[in-house]
């Protein structure tokens, strides 16, 4: 059977994963992105009161370089004393650079003389003060590996007095642990903003995920169902186009052999008779060839001939045409089919039929009519008209009907027992039952007679 497979990991369960993902990786990016922003804003800040602080106190000292690559000793020691006090504790560093990336000074006087060439002396070598966050594990800095801290690293530009010439870069090393405590504090404050923005959002539209998930698990089991069925009605409606068919050839068949059966009897009866008649009427020296047609004496007269014929015919048609039936109750419909058979046959017929509702429809009637009659004809011809009986019994939903005959049953090499020569036929009865969705048997055994026997649904008429 087709069906639909419920994933395990449902469509609300999936939208959490993602959500979570997708807000956790845009905190991380937003927060990147704003930290770092600050940062370089701050940097640039920082850079350019570091270009003022060079200015002032690295400025005098480093004017010896207009003229030399090196300083005097005089200068070397007032650049020395800078870091002995208050300053020392911010100021962490001191390097002077010529503009071509050699080391004239440091602090640690460690690396002087050598060359470090990069792109922030290049920078400041041009005019422009610039900064970052620098642990000093440099090359140049090996000295310095003892200071695990964060510091900020400030090269500005040294300008010849009065003048726009650089002639020297500095580069300044200040203590950046409040620095990195505020980028950090900046950093948390971001995802915390994101997060407070982003999850009524979220949850807003979880619950929307979540109730439209709910309505396509209701929507799946609802057409599962719905599948079910149809395969059901499916398969019902494939049994009832074959039930549909095998009656219509059922019908069919049967309406040829009442064709045959009418045609046969017309034939052998009413048309044999019709022929005498007409010798009779034509030719009055013909009645030596009627005799010897008939094996009757030649005094039978045209209207004997015609009474016989009309005998003939009306026996052919009892059966075809029902009686009228209109005013009476389905009791007495029953035993009228019962007498007219007594009438008609001079034979008797036991009946026992229980009390049946007076508002029966009226195709259940005259199958119950149909019924009695075919079974009662088949009981005179087939069984000898020997205790021929009609039983009817009632309960709530059914209605259980037997005609039967204690003959000597039906034999199935006598062609003539395996149909009835009046009414409608023993197929024809079977296909009327289950046309009202009833149930059919025929049962008959050699030597202890033949019984029909049928139970119908209770079906009453329409107001």
């Amino acid at each position: 059977m087709i069906g639909f497979k419920t994933p395990s990991f449902g469509l609300s369960h999936q939208f959490v994963v993602a959500s979570a993902v997708t807000i956790a990786i845009s905190m991380g990016l937003l927060a990147f992105a704003i930290s770092h922003r600050i940062e370089v804003s701050m940097m640039q800040t920082a850079a350019e009161e570091g270009a003022l602080f060079t200015e002032v106190f690295l400025g005098p000292s480093a004017q010896d370089l207009a003229t030399s690559r090196s300083l005097s000793p005089a200068s070397v020691k007032k650049l020395d004393d800078l870091l002995v006090g208050k300053l020392g504790e911010r100021v962490k560093l001191i390097k002077i650079w010529l503009p071509d990336a050699t080391l004239v000074y440091s602090t640690n006087k460690e690396a002087i003389g050598e060359r470090f060439p990069s792109n922030h002396i290049a920078t400041a070598a041009a005019g422009k003060a610039n900064s970052e966050f620098e642990f000093p594990n440099a090359v140049e800095n090996v000295t310095e590996t003892g200071l695990n801290a964060p510091l900020v690293e400030i090269y500005a530009p040294l300008f010849y007095n009065g003048t726009a010439k650089v002639i020297a870069v500095s580069e300044v090393y200040t203590d950046g642990r409040r620095l990195a405590d505020d980028l950090a504090s900046i950093r948390i404050i971001s995802m915390g903003i994101v997060g407070a923005v982003t999850a009524p959002m979220m949850l807003v539209l979880f619950l929307m995920v979540r109730r439209a998930s709910n309505l396509v698990t209701d929507y799946q089991s609802t057409l599962m169902h719905n599948l079910v069925e149809a395969q059901k009605l499916a398969a019902q409606n494939k049994r009832l186009r074959s039930v549909a068919d095998d009656a219509r050839l059922e019908a069919a068949n049967s309406n040829e052999n009442l064709l045959a059966r009418i045609g046969q009897d017309l034939h052998d009866g009413p048309i044999q008779l019709l022929s005498l008649l007409m010798l009779k009427l034509t030719d009055p020296s013909g009645k030596k060839r009627a005799e010897n047609h008939c094996g009757g004496p030649s005094e039978i007269g045209p209207e004997a001939l015609t009474a016989r014929i009309m005998d003939e015919l009306r026996h052919i048609s009892t059966g075809l045409v029902l009686p009228q039936l209109e005013g009476l109750t389905p009791n007495e419909i029953l035993r009228l089919a019962a007498q007219n058979h007594e009438n008609a046959t001079g034979t008797r017929v036991s009946t026992r039929i229980d009390k049946l509702p007076e508002d029966l429809a009226s195709p259940l009637t005259i199958c119950l009519y149909r019924i009695v009659q075919e079974g009662l004809n088949n009981a005179f011809h087939h069984g000898g008209a020997v205790e021929q009986r009609v039983e009817i019994s009632v309960d709530a939903d059914s209605i259980l009907i037997a005609v039967s005959d204690s003959g000597p049953g039906l034999l199935e090499n006598n062609r003539d027992n395996q149909r009835s020569r009046i009414g409608l036929g023993i197929a024809g009865l079977r296909n009327r039952v289950e046309a009202l969705k009833g149930t059919f048997q025929l049962i008959s055994r050699s030597g202890s007679g033949t019984q029909i026997q049928a139970r119908l649904p209770v079906t009453r008429t329409r107001n």
